[in-house]
C-alpha cells in the first residue's frame, strides 16, 4: 500500500492561548498622534489607578450624569422611572459582585441620558458610575473625545471585531475589580417594535467573571421620539409638552447554578475543541436568557403603560 493511499488521522492541534488585554493594547499602532493617543486612554483605562484618574472621572461622570439629569427636566414632560431601588441599592451595598446590567438600545442618546435618572449622591462617585462599552468609531475620533470619554468609563468597542477584542477584555477586568458594567446586548441602536437579537460578548463577560455577577435588565421607552433614526441631521428633538420616557429595572437574572455548572462539565472535558463547542452552547444559553427576560420586562412595561403609567 502506498504511503498516498493511507488514511491520514487528523490530529487536533492543542487551542494557542488568546491574548490578554495587556498584549491587545502592546499591539496597537503607534504611528500619529492619534493612535498614541488611543493607545494611552486604553492602557489608562485598563488600569484605572493613577491618583489623577478619580477626581478627574469624577469630574466628568458627575457633570455629565447632571447634565442629563437637566436634559430630563427641561426636555421631557413626564419621566416615569419604576423599581430604580433594584439598581441603586446593590450599586451602594457592601458586595464582593460585580454588577451587569443590559437594556434594550433606542437612539445614539440612550447614554447617557438614561443615567440621568440617577440619585444626586451617586452623580460624582465614579463607583456608582457605570462602565459601559461604547462604538469607537463614534466616540474615540481624537485626543480631546478619547480622554473625555475614556475618563467617562466609556470602553472602546469595534462593531463587527467579536468577543476576544480589547474592549471586552478591559470589561472582565473591570468586572474583576467588581465595578458595574453596563451593555446593549443588542450592539446598535434598534426602533424596530422587537427586541433584536443579541450579541455573544455579554456571555462571555458574565461566562469569564472571576465572581458571577449580578445580573439585572432594565428596559425603556421615549428615548426613539427624541433621535429618530430617519433625521438626516442627528440632532435630538426634545420636547417640554409631549416627550415621555418611561424605564423600568427588572429582577435579578441569577446565573450561579448556570455558571457553576458550565465550570464542573469543562473541568471533565481533555479536548480544546469540546471545550471551545461547550463554551459555545453555553454562551448561546445565557444570552437566550437575557433576552428572554428583557423582553418579559418589555411586556411588563408595554402593560404598565397601557394601564396609564404615564398619565
Amino acid at each position: 500500500m502506498s504511503v498516498s493511499s493511507e488514511k491520514q488521522q487528523d490530529i487536533e492541534q492543542p487551542e494557542l492561548p488568546r491574548p490578554g488585554a495587556k498584549e491587545l493594547i502592546d499591539r496597537l499602532p503607534r504611528t500619529n498622534w492619534r493612535e498614541r493617543s488611543f493607545a494611552y486612554w486604553a492602557e489608562k483605562q485598563l488600569c484605572a489607578n493613577d491618583t489623577w484618574w478619580r477626581p478627574l472621572s469624577s469630574a466628568v461622570v458627575g457633570v455629565s450624569t447632571s447634565a442629563m439629569s437637566l436634559f430630563l427636566a427641561l426636555g421631557f414632560h413626564k419621566v416615569v422611572v419604576e423599581d430604580l431601588h433594584k439598581l441603586t441599592d446593590v450599586i451602594e451595598a457592601q458586595r464582593d459582585r460585580p454588577i451587569i446590567t443590559i437594556a434594550n438600545h433606542e437612539s445614539t442618546m440612550d447614554d447617557p441620558t438614561m443615567w440621568g435618572i440617577m440619585p444626586t449622591r451617586m452623580r460624582w462617585n465614579p463607583d456608582y458610575t457605570r462602565w459601559t462599552l461604547g462604538a469607537q468609531e463614534l466616540l474615540y475620533k481624537n485626543p480631546p473625545l478619547n480622554a473625555f470619554f475614556a475618563l467617562g468609563q466609556t470602553i472602546p468597542t469595534i462593531r463587527g471585531d467579536g468577543i476576544y477584542q480589547l474592549a471586552v477584555e478591559i470589561g472582565i477586568q473591570r468586572l474583576k475589580e467588581n465595578k458595574w458594567l453596563h451593555v446593549f446586548p443588542e450592539g446598535k441602536v434598534n426602533q424596530d417594535e422587537a427586541i433584536g437579537r443579541f450579541k455573544w460578548g455579554v456571555g462571555r463577560l458574565i461566562m469569564e467573571s472571576e465572581r458571577v455577577p449580578i445580573v439585572l435588565p432594565i428596559f425603556f421607552t421615549g428615548m426613539k421620539e427624541i433621535m429618530p433614526l430617519s433625521q438626516k441631521v442627528p440632532v435630538p428633538r426634545p420636547n417640554p409638552f409631549k416627550s415621555t420616557l418611561y424605564l423600568k429595572v427588572g429582577d435579578e437574572i441569577d446565573f450561579t447554578a448556570q455558571i457553576e455548572e458550565w465550570k464542573d462539565a469543562r473541568a471533565k472535558l481533555n479536548s480544546d475543541k469540546e471545550k471551545r463547542q461547550l463554551d459555545e452552547l453555553v454562551r448561546i444559553a445565557v444570552v437566550d436568557r437575557l433576552w428572554t427576560s428583557l423582553d418579559s420586562l418589555k411586556a411588563e412595561s408595554s402593560a404598565a403603560i397601557a394601564h396609564g403609567a404615564l398619565d
